[in-house]
């Protein structure tokens, strides 16, 4: 008999190669779908985030929205009864009727009889913190009439022009002194003659010129501009030059928008301001609408006393003109305590609620006698100066810092000190938001007084730093 064989199976095992191209295809397709999981995830969760912060965003716009209208009515608050003799708001800008066409008293009128007096003992004009809805807010207001208009220097007398076209340089020298980022005195005139050249030859500027209420037919070539920032176009100007921030050294390094200003006039040649003690032998005179003649002088735009800072004071008048001790008095006198203060008067806060003393302002331009250095001036001189000064002011610049935090160590961060708020503000932590706006108040009809917005809403990239009179104090 045959022996029966089973049949020996025609397959072949599985290689050892081959079983390890599986795993890894299988390894492979393991760690895409892990990638996109991961990837949806992330976008989910980025877009989570920026949904949250739009909303954020909203609310924060919402909070500072709320806090302009108080601050709206806060100045209407602060001004006197509309139809007053020279109040505050009384005026309007020149240029834009209104009212005299100088918004501030001038040679001394004002005070306690002719009106209001505009300081930074005014509600206003202290910085404010409060919140809403969790959202921390910080209200810094800035009065216009504390800065030298640069509009001056388009005056049609060249002799005022080229006297304002050396104030604008003065101050731009001294704005940032101290810090690392001093704008020497060279850059200062190269900037002050890019400015004068920008606004009187808007045709050859690299910004296009856009039409204005306030242009003057047949002449294509001057403009005024929409605003200070506008000359970031012009050499050798840049982004740092309007804009507040902290040097390497951590000192505050101010805007140059803190010292100068467009806001407070809006023509190209407003009128001079009078004075009440004229010199036969000197000035110019023109005739009012009764027919009398009267003396005029003076740049025509005006600056508050109680609010200027030293680099807008220092440059009205050169050295030679005026010894600048009277600057360094100025700035003590109105920091002095006041002696006659209410004593029933609620005690005044600064914005962390530390209590203040009540500091002395000027009530007048007369109070100027209490300084020895403007006694001693020549009565040219005394008329110059005081042609350029005033206590009263009518358009201010609000601005508007809303922060919220985003965990819970931030929201236990609370700053209560200066330094401490300049620190966080330096790290940046938490979503922040800084609106501005620029209010004209002004004596409407009824004995009213009327807010009209000349910048509505403006969004900074910037949270801007008070300017002190003594910053080495704090």
């Amino acid at each position: 008999m045959k022996a029966l064989h089973s049949p020996r199976s025609t397959g072949h095992p599985a290689r050892p190669e081959r079983r390890g191209a599986a795993l890894l295809l299988s390894l492979i397709v393991l760690f895409v779908l892990v990638a996109i999981v991961f990837q949806i995830s992330i976008g989910t969760g980025t877009d989570a985030r920026v949904a949250r912060n739009d909303v954020g965003l909203a609310t924060m716009d919402l909070a500072c929205e709320s806090a302009l209208l108080e601050v709206v009515e806060m100045l209407k608050a602060d001004a006197p009864a509309a139809g007053g003799e020279g109040g505050a708001g009384a005026g309007g800008l020149p240029g834009m009727g209104g009212g005299d066409d100088l918004s501030a008293g001038e040679g001394g009128e004002g005070g306690e009889e002719g009106g209001s007096v505009d300081s930074k003992q005014d509600q206003w004009g202290q910085p404010q913190r409060t919140q809403i809805n969790e959202i921390d807010l910080r209200i810094l207001i800035q009065d216009e009439e504390s800065k030298y208009n640069l509009l001056n220097m388009l005056r049609d007398d060249e002799g005022e022009a080229e006297k304002a076209h050396e104030r604008v340089v003065e101050i731009l020298d001294l704005c940032r002194a101290g810090t690392s980022e001093d704008i020497d005195s060279s850059t200062a005139r190269e900037m002050a003659d890019a400015m004068r050249e920008h606004m009187r030859d808007r045709t050859q500027s690299i910004l296009p010129k856009p039409k204005q209420l306030s242009d003057v037919e047949g002449d294509e070539d001057s403009g005024l501009p929409m605003g200070l920032r506008e000359f970031v176009v012009v050499d050798p100007f840049h982004e740092g030059h309007f804009r507040d921030y902290l040097d390497e050294d951590g000192l505050p390094v101010h805007s140059i928008g803190s010292f100068l200003t467009v806001w407070t006039c809006l023509s190209t040649d407003p009128p001079l301001p009078q004075t009440e003690s004229p010199d036969a032998d000197s000035g110019d005179r023109t005739a009012d609408e009764a027919g009398a003649t009267s003396f005029v002088t003076g740049p025509g735009i005006v600056v508050n006393i109680n609010t200027a800072p030293l680099a807008v004071l220092r440059a009205l008048m050169p050295d030679h003109a005026v010894d600048p001790r009277l600057w360094d008095d100025l700035l003590e006198y109105r920091n002095l305590e006041e002696e006659d203060g209410d004593p029933d008067a609620d005690p005044v806060l600064d914005e962390f609620g530390e209590e203040q003393f009540e500091k002395r302002v000027f009530d007048s331009l007369d109070e100027l006698e209490e300084l020895y250095p403007f006694t001693q001036l020549g009565d040219a001189e005394r008329r110059e100066l005081e042609a350029m000064l005033t206590v009263e002011s009518s358009v201010f610049s609000v601005f508007i810092t809303a922060r919220r935090s985003t965990g819970p160590e931030e929201a236990a961060m609370a700053a209560t000190s200066r330094r401490e708020q300049e620190q966080q503000e330096r790290r940046g932590a938490g979503l922040e938001r800084t609106v501005r706006a620029i209010l004209w108040r002004r004596a409407a009809e009824e004995e009213e007084t009327e807010i009209i917005p000349l910048l509505r809403w403006e969004v900074l990239d910037y949270a801007p730093y008070e300017v002190l009179d003594f910053p080495d104090d704090e």
